[in-house]
C-alpha cells in the first residue's frame, strides 16, 4: 500500500510493469495527490497475461481502476472486449494519435525496444546478426533462446512482425521466420524475457531475443552483456513496445484519470528513462536529452492491425516453436 490517507478508498491499480521500476511513480503520484494507491503485481513468468486475465474474471465486480502494462497488444484486446472505458481530458486528448486508441480506451508511452542479447566475450559485434531472419544461419543451431510468446512482449513482437510481413505482401516470410527459428533448435522459456537474459549471461545461449530494459537491469547487477538493434530484415528498424496505461470500466474513481495523466506526463517520461528500466521518451525533445537511449531506427508498425494478428501469430509460433525447445511451457 502507497499513501497513508484512509479516508477515501485507495486507487487500486494492476501494474505489469517491474516493481522497481512503478513504485517510484506512483510514490510520487500520491506525494502530489494524496491519493493512496494500492500496486497490484504479477510473476515475471506470467505477466502481463495474468493480469489481464484477473480484469477479465472480474467484469462484473471489477476491482482494478487503472491497469498500467508493459505492452500494448493485450491492453487493446481488453479495449475491444469492453472491459476498458474512455478516459477524456485535455492531456489525453492531445496524446499523440499514434500512440493512443481512437476512443481514448488506452495510451502507449515510454516504449523500449525489443532486441538481441549477447555476451562481447563471447561474440565480436561483427559476428552479430543484422536481422531476425539471420538467426536461421546454421551457426546459431542449439545457441538460441526467447520467451513464451503467450506471456509478456513477446507474443507481441510476435504480432508486430506478421503485421510487417503482411503489409509488405509477403505474409508467408513470418511463418519462414519461425521455421528457420525452430530448425535452429530455438528453446522457448516459461521465465520470461529475464530468464533469456540469464541464459545468455550463463553461457548457455549465444543469442536471446528479449527488451532492452532486462538487458540494462541485468548489466545494473554486473553483468557485461551487449544488445543489437535489429528488424525482421536488415533495413528495417528494431519493434519499440510501449507501456499502455487504461482506465478499468466500472472504476468511478476520482483519480484515476489524474494517474493516467501523470503517467503521460513530462516527469514520467524523464522518470522511465532515467531508471534502469531505460524507456524511450516519445517527445522527440524530451528524447534529445537521452541520447544513450537512441534507438537507430524503429519498424514502423499498425498497432491495431497487429492486434488484429496478436491470436493467430501467438498460436503459430507456439505451434512451431513449442516442440524445439525442451524449456518451453507447456
Amino acid at each position: 500500500m502507497l499513501g497513508c490517507d484512509r479516508s477515501d478508498p485507495p486507487l487500486v491499480v494492476y501494474v505489469s510493469v517491474d516493481e522497481y521500476v512503478a513504485r517510484p511513480v506512483l510514490e510520487s503520484f500520491t506525494e502530489t495527490t494524496g491519493v493512496t494507491v494500492h500496486m497490484v503485481g504479477d510473476t515475471e513468468a506470467t505477466k502481463t497475461t495474468g493480469l489481464v486475465d484477473r480484469i477479465r474474471a472480474e467484469r462484473n465486480t471489477p476491482i482494478a481502476d487503472v491497469f498500467w502494462s508493459s505492452e500494448a497488444f493485450m491492453t487493446m484486446q481488453l479495449a475491444r472486449e469492453g472491459l476498458l472505458q474512455s478516459c477524456r481530458s485535455p492531456v489525453t486528448d492531445s496524446w499523440f494519435i499514434e500512440w493512443k486508441d481512437p476512443g481514448n480506451q488506452w495510451f502507449g508511452f515510454s516504449p523500449r525496444p525489443r532486441v538481441l542479447v549477447y555476451d562481447p566475450d563471447v561474440i565480436d559485434e561483427s559476428e552479430v546478426p543484422r536481422s531476425l531472419e539471420q538467426l536461421a544461419e546454421p551457426r546459431w543451431r542449439n545457441r538460441l533462446v526467447m520467451a513464451d510468446p503467450r506471456f509478456g512482449t513477446t507474443g507481441g513482437h510476435m504480432a508486430a512482425l506478421k503485421t510487417w510481413y503482411e503489409t509488405q505482401d509477403q505474409a508467408g516470410r513470418y511463418e519462414t521466420l519461425l521455421n528457420g527459428l525452430a530448425t535452429n533448435g530455438i528453446r522457448v522459456l516459461p521465465g520470461g524475457n529475464a530468464a533469456v537474459v540469464d541464459d545468455v549471461r550463463s553461457g548457455q545461449a549465444d543469442i536471446g531475443l528479449t527488451d532492452a530494459d532486462d538487458v540494462r537491469a541485468a548489466n545494473r547487477l554486473g553483468a557485461n552483456l551487449a544488445m543489437a538493434y535489429v528488424g525482421p530484415v536488415e533495413g528495417v528498424g528494431t519493434f519499440m513496445m510501449p507501456n499502455t496505461v487504461a482506465v478499468v470500466s466500472g472504476s468511478e474513481h476520482p483519480a484515476a484519470v489524474q494517474l493516467v495523466e501523470m503517467l503521460l506526463s513530462e516527469q514520467v517520461a524523464r522518470s522511465l528513462a532515467e531508471s534502469t528500466s531505460g524507456n524511450v521518451p516519445l517527445d522527440p525533445e524530451i528524447a534529445r536529452d537521452y541520447p544513450m537511449l537512441a534507438v537507430p531506427e524503429s519498424m514502423v508498425v499498425d498497432f491495431n492491425a497487429a492486434a488484429i494478428e496478436y491470436p493467430d501469430a501467438v498460436e503459430l509460433s507456439v505451434s512451431m516453436l513449442q516442440n524445439r525447445g525442451s524449456d518451453a511451457a507447456p
